[in-house]
């Protein structure tokens, strides 16, 4: 996608230099994933100098920015819309004096059987078939995996559309599209957008840090020639860029998660704080 002389975060590496942090690596041996495909080294320099890694290297995924939307941004927006679409069928079947199944339990339903049979066992009168309908058919093409972003929001679109008054369509697509631009505005704290990889991988990634990939040194080739090895240097990202990864990678797993009785009594502090000052 980008222009010769265009602006890119990587630059060309020499067979001469070693490994080291903020190179680009490409499966060479078995067919990819998308999260084995390519690599970005994060074992420390000084590690390398000092062989304190143990010939392990220590890597992150760089998903296409399809497939990183796909996995980890589009499960959100589906989620949500399921919420909404199970909670007006609860309301809808308490509306008649239907049966009162779980939300778990209407979230799955559709996946099992027939809408039509689903509106038989729940004694759906007429006059409400139609919504019940809609909504049932809503949860399942949100269920159904999609192989493309414009795929997936379409099926959000569609499915938003079933709920009693809904959005409008523009309205829905301007949000779904709002939603899905934002980690390249705001990157999330555990990803960081590339506009390229290396010559010919310049199509838009995303560094994904909380997934670890371990890889023996031996089996990383340096340049083109060397055959019979899992994986190549292809390119190293700019000084500049790799500290950065580098520093979000480093305040991921800084973050110490505590339980949520802690949550729950420091906001109880919170509050009462609030009493006082009223």
């Amino acid at each position: 996608m980008a222009a010769a002389g265009s602006f890119v975060e990587y630059r060309p590496v020499t067979i001469s230099e070693p490994l080291r942090q903020g190179d680009v690596l490409e499966l060479a041996s078995q067919v990819p994933t998308a999260w084995n495909r390519h690599l970005l080294v994060m074992t420390a320099d000084c590690d390398f100098a000092h062989d304190k890694h143990l010939g392990r290297v220590t890597c992150v995924p760089l998903l296409t920015k399809d497939e990183y939307l796909l996995e980890l941004q589009v499960p959100k927006l589906r989620g949500e819309a399921i919420a909404k679409l199970v909670s007006c069928l609860q309301q809808e079947l308490q509306m008649f004096g239907g049966p009162n199944p779980s939300e778990a339990r209407l979230r799955a339903w559709p996946q099992e059987q027939p809408t039509e049979e689903i509106l038989t066992s729940l004694n759906v009168p007429e006059s409400r078939k139609p919504i019940v309908k809609g909504l049932l058919d809503g949860i399942r093409e949100l269920n159904a995996p999609s192989s493309s972003v414009k795929e997936a929001a379409q099926a959000l679109v569609t499915a938003q559309r079933r709920l009693p008054n809904p959005k409008a369509e523009n309205n829905l697509r301007t949000t779904i599209r709002d939603r899905l631009r934002g980690p390249f505005k705001q990157p999330p704290g555990d990803a960081l957008f590339l506009s390229a990889l290396a010559d010919g991988h310049e199509d838009g990634y995303f560094a994904y840090l909380r997934h670890l990939e371990q890889i023996w040194e031996p089996e990383i080739a340096l340049g083109p020639s060397r055959s019979g090895v899992r994986y190549r240097r292809i390119s190293r990202l700019q000084e500049k860029y790799t500290h950065a990864i580098a520093q979000r990678f480093a305040l991921v797993f800084m973050s110490i998660g505590l339980p949520d009785a802690y949550e729950e009594m420091r906001n109880l502090h919170a509050e009462l704080l609030g009493e006082d000052i009223r």
